[in-house]
């Protein structure tokens, strides 16, 4: 089975835009969903630091495999941290979530291990 449980090495804490009023505006703040979900981080393709004339910077474009019933949407902030299931205590990382990709199981059901949904992440954080 490739995407069974222990396929899934690290965690994730989701964030998103969330609606609220003061008075009569209306204003959207981000705000923990979800926290500790079991996910994969792969296909990760780093670019070194570059130099702006602020400071420095580092992007990187990875994907990130989870199961089919994780509610991630396009624009989510998502805290990553690698080996959070295998005890890791990294730092975690940020990235923002594309639009989600669902796998469906190709036999009808959950018996071949197979069902993940993936999205692909950007990640541009500032360096300190």
């Amino acid at each position: 089975m490739l995407f069974d449980d222990d396929w899934y090495t690290d965690s994730m804490s989701i964030s998103r835009n969330v609606p609220y009023k003061v008075g009569n505006v209306d204003k959207k703040k981000r705000e923990e969903v979800y926290k500790d979900i079991p996910c994969r981080i792969y296909s990760a393709k780093r670019n070194g630091p570059s130099w702006k004339e602020a400071a420095a910077t580092a992007t990187a474009t990875d994907k990130v495999a989870c199961d089919v019933s994780v509610d991630l949407k396009a624009g989510d902030m998502l805290m990553i941290v690698r080996g959070g299931r295998l005890g890791s205590n990294r730092e975690p990382e940020r990235y923002f979530a594309g639009l989600p990709q669902p796998y469906y199981d190709p036999v009808g059901g959950v018996l071949s291990g197979l069902e993940h949904q993936e999205v692909v992440l950007l990640m541009d954080e500032v360096i300190k």
